[in-house]
């Protein structure tokens, strides 16, 4: 007996990040003395999200692909790392991220993707979107040592080019998420 229940995948769309971007970011993160009990990105995990999409099922993949196929209209361009900066909610540091200064295109993409993934009824997070690289996740109330020495802590600006853009399927796991890639796109 075939079952007709729906099966539905946890997806995003995110900017790749070249690996020697990547392995800065983590040197930069790392050579900041922190007593906090914080869990740090692994490489392979850091990203630029663009789009969350959440659940979504199944069969809504290939069109998700489909849309996925036009950005590769869009240039390649350059995103600016200028400092680290934090989330939180009422005022309480969560995550730590790379901050990140983008062409306008990069906001283009954003857009052109909440448009097409509404046509398929599928609603994207609505905050204003601010490009970033989560680089570690606090665990417990951030203490005021661990915010300003992160608040404090400067390094010259750097940059990478913006190459490829990704649809990952995050997978859930006992320890945590895992990264899948499902298709990549390579900016003209």
């Amino acid at each position: 007996m075939q079952s007709d229940k729906i099966k539905y995948r946890r997806l995003f769309i995110a900017l790749n990040i070249p690996e020697e971007t990547k392995e800065k970011l983590l040197e930069l993160r790392d050579s900041i003395p922190l007593k906090a009990e914080c869990s740090r990105e692994p490489k392979e995990k850091l990203h630029l999200t663009i789009s969350f999409l959440g659940n979504v099922e199944e069969q809504k993949i290939p069109q998700i692909e489909s849309f996925l196929d036009e950005i590769a209209m869009f240039n390649k361009f350059i995103c600016l790392i200028t400092n680290f900066e934090f989330f939180g909610m009422a005022g309480i540091p969560k995550v730590l991220y790379a901050k990140i200064v983008a062409d306008q295109i990069l906001f283009r993409i954003e857009k052109y993707f909440v448009e097409c993934l509404e046509n398929l009824d599928i609603l994207t997070e609505q905050k204003h979107f601010k490009p970033h690289i989560t680089l570690m996740r606090e665990k417990k109330t951030a203490t005021e040592e661990f915010v300003k020495t992160f608040s404090s802590f400067r390094f010259k600006t750097f940059f990478f080019q913006a190459t490829e853009v990704v649809l990952y399927e995050s997978v859930l796991e006992p320890l945590g998420s895992t990264y899948k890639k499902l298709k990549t796109i390579y900016l003209s």
